[in-house]
């Protein structure tokens, strides 16, 4: 069996403990509030992102039309060269990077150098 225990709780200490248990209700109540609500925004997130899913497909459908529909262009060669391919942009990418870090090196040495000439 189980045994029953009472514990006598001063009037202050009891006045206390139910202002306690009020407030963790209170705390509950708000925490359900705002699941409840961020339940209905991820709700009407999802129909929005339905929504614009449907809409780019419609989009893809018409642009593929369009691209059956239209005539194709010709571009002639002489254009065509001024062009630059991807290899040739990530190149000088890669050129104007080392000219960045090299000034950044540059930089750095004359820097040291004022402090050596300071100390």
């Amino acid at each position: 069996m189980t045994e029953i225990i009472h514990v006598k709780l001063e009037h202050d200490e009891a006045l206390q403990s139910k202002k306690d248990v009020l407030g963790s209700e209170l705390g509950i109540l708000k925490i359900a509030k705002a699941i409840k609500k961020h339940q209905i925004l991820r709700s009407d997130e999802l129909k929005a992102k339905l929504r614009l899913h449907r809409k780019l497909k419609e989009l893809k459908t018409n642009i593929g039309k369009l691209q059956q529909v239209l005539p194709k262009i010709k571009i002639p060669n002489i254009l065509l060269r001024g062009e630059e391919s991807p290899e040739e942009h990530i190149v000088k990418s890669k050129v104007e990077k080392r000219a960045h870090d090299s000034s950044l090196e540059v930089q750095l040495q004359e820097i040291q150098a004022r402090l050596k000439e300071l100390g």
